[in-house]
């Protein structure tokens, strides 16, 4: 990866020759300057990409006539990183990028200064603080990010939703992936992880697990990722149940590999749980288990769930949460123009945005679903399984209102479907909408798994509900104010010019609680708000959603992480539906602190019988 030309315009002689010197060694091309007359003549010959000026400076820039883009090739603007002591007051031309030097040693400055120039080389943006780069992985995979990083020698790590890959000099030393370490972790991601990631470069304190090169890495992963299709395509749901064929007793003559597979088995549930309990990788373990069935060793069961959950696509739930939990999501519909959609099926969150977006004038419609779609979905898990059907408060959509219908009109036919008596099918408000209802949601799939019974866990729903805490961030109020979702804060979010309020769900309702005027400060408000709702010494669970802002919930992830101690956090992107009422920029954080007796009830469960 060719190194770009930066000019460092900075009269601070020590910090200026540490600049210099730490981004040549990274293979920058740099010239240095002491003064705004010297760095407007040096930079007229270097014609640099990136200018690094000390605050005063920031007209190197603009040479001439205050036309930005004068020093660089073809006309293309040079990015601009300022060096100020404080941001308070400093009022800098649009697209110029901040770094606050007060109290930062050089290399901490260097750290952010070669942020941006990753930034810039791999077309990723920087978060508001130069403190990480934000892409994602729908356009840019792990494994097309990992060869660019690997030939910029980046030292870091890659932080995605559901785990991590460490970095040292581009080659990997270590993966996370939830449970999982090592090549298991490694693969797994490699296969599953989307949506968005965030890159953090600097000294990592993992110690190195992983010693094949890069590329080693890569075919073993893609090896895996074909084992694992391959087997999976001749399998049953991975939610099926394994158990060994013969009762207790192991075959003779068992590969060590297959044996520990088979232990797993008889120990586990679900073929999930088999994976997750093997050190080796995924792709590995799943045809150890297709061999073991063609050989009579191990045989699949269909899931056993005595209750099952159905939601809406208002909860904008992860889809790979929903599909190990065998959550139902019964999509809303969008009508953009002519066009109608089923929410997240037919459209995904990044082309409504980009449609949203393009088109200012046009106003999306939204509509729940039918009560004939209600009554379809619970026709689906109902002959196996009592049903839990949570959803968006009604104080915000019609939604539930289709769902309770549905589930008094069918609940005759269900119950004849059934076959075995009558269904209990319970219809739960959660008096939340988007990650707010995600998290009940999937604390309800949870003690599906833990065998409680669709009662029990309505109780407990109802009793958790009110110690779920959203808290968002509109960055465009005028979604919310021609929404007609707003109840008491319609004319307070009306009102306002130039602001972004912060408001919470409150049993059900929207409510203002703050307005800011900057983004950069609404977040920390945000945590201080959610600081007073839990005790920050117990562990919580919370998620985040995001409309097309994938650096600023970045940002505010790290914040959470900062302040909370968070066992779980889930990560997800506001859908159409959701989106057309609070518009693009949105940002909200839900958080839910679990009582000591609650705690094993939302755990992950794994089956033992």
């Amino acid at each position: 990866m060719a190194g770009l030309r930066v000019l460092v315009v900075d009269g601070e002689e020590t910090r200026r020759k540490e600049l210099v010197r730490g981004l040549a060694g990274h293979g920058y091309e740099v010239i240095a300057a002491a003064n705004a007359d010297e760095g407007k003549r040096f930079g007229g010959g270097l014609e640099p990409e990136v200018i690094v000026a000390a605050e005063g400076l920031v007209d190197v820039a603009y040479p001439v006539g205050g036309q930005r883009g004068e020093l660089a090739a073809g006309g293309v603007s040079p990015t601009t990183v300022l060096l100020v002591k404080t941001r308070a007051g400093v009022e800098v031309p649009t697209g110029v990028l901040l770094v606050e030097s007060e109290g930062l040693t050089p290399a901490a400055i260097l750290l952010k200064v070669r942020t941006v120039l990753l930034g810039r080389e791999l077309r990723l943006r920087s978060d508001p603080l130069l403190e990480s780069l934000v892409g994602d992985l729908q356009t840019l995979p792990l494994l097309e990010l990992l060869p660019m990083l690997h030939a910029a020698a980046v030292t870091g790590d890659v932080r995605m939703g559901c785990g991590e890959v460490f970095l040292e000099l581009g080659e990997v030393i270590a993966a996370r992936a939830n449970s999982q370490r090592g090549l298991k972790a490694f693969c797994r991601l490699a296969r599953t992880a989307a949506g968005h990631f965030r890159l953090v470069i600097g000294q990592s304190s993992v110690p190195r697990e992983l010693f094949k090169d890069l590329l080693s890495l890569m075919a073993l992963a893609m090896e895996d990722m074909h084992r694992f299709e391959e087997a999976r395509s001749g399998l049953p749901a991975l939610s099926s149940r394994a158990r060994l064929a013969s009762g207790e007793g192991l075959p003779p003559g068992l590969s060590p590999t297959r044996r520990e597979v088979a232990e797993n088995a008889r120990r586990s549930g679900t073929v999930w749980d088999v994976l997750d309990r093997s050190e080796f990788a995924d792709g590995a373990v799943l045809a150890e288990v297709a061999h073991l069935i063609q050989t009579g060793v191990l045989k699949l069961e269909p899931p056993k769930a005595a209750v099952r959950i159905v939601t809406d696509s208002t909860a904008d739930l992860p889809p790979e949460l929903a599909t190990r939990h065998r959550i139902h999501v019964v999509p809303l519909l969008v009508t953009f123009g002519t066009e109608v959609y089923k929410d997240t099926i037919d459209i995904a969150p990044e082309t409504f945005y980009r449609l949203l977006q393009g088109r200012p004038d046009a106003r999306p419609v939204t509509a729940p679903p039918s009560q004939a779609e209600f009554l379809a979905a619970y026709r689906t898990v109902v002959e196996r399984s009592d049903v839990v059907s949570v959803h968006g408060s009604e104080r915000v959509s019609h939604t539930i209102v289709s769902a309770r219908a549905a589930a008094k009109e069918g609940r005759e036919e269900l119950s004849k479907l059934r076959g075995d008596g009558a269904v209990n099918l319970e219809v739960v408000d959660s008096m939340q909408v988007s990650v707010g209802l995600a998290l009940l949601v999937l604390m309800a799939a949870r003690m599906a798994e833990h065998g409680l019974s669709a009662q029990e866990i309505r109780a407990h729903l109802e009793a958790m509900r009110p110690r779920v805490h959203l808290i968002f961030v509109a960055d465009t109020p005028a979604y919310l104010a021609r929404g007609g979702r707003l109840g008491k804060a319609q004319a307070w979010v009306g009102g306002m010019l130039g602001l972004k309020p912060v408001l919470r769900l409150e049993e059900g309702e929207i409510v203002p609680v703050d307005r800011v005027r900057r983004a950069d400060s609404a977040y920390p408000r945000l945590i201080e708000l959610l600081k007073q709702r839990v005790d920050v010494g117990r562990p919580v669970i919370a998620g985040i959603a995001h409309a097309a802002a994938p650096v600023i919930a970045a940002r505010l992830r790290s914040l959470l992480h900062d302040s909370f101690s968070v066992v779980e956090l889930i990560e997800s992107e506001i859908g159409p539906v959701v989106g057309t009422h609070v518009g693009p920029g949105c940002v909200g954080a839900a958080m839910f602190q679990p009582a000591d007796e609650e705690q094993a009830l939302v755990s992950p469960a794994t089956e033992t019988g």
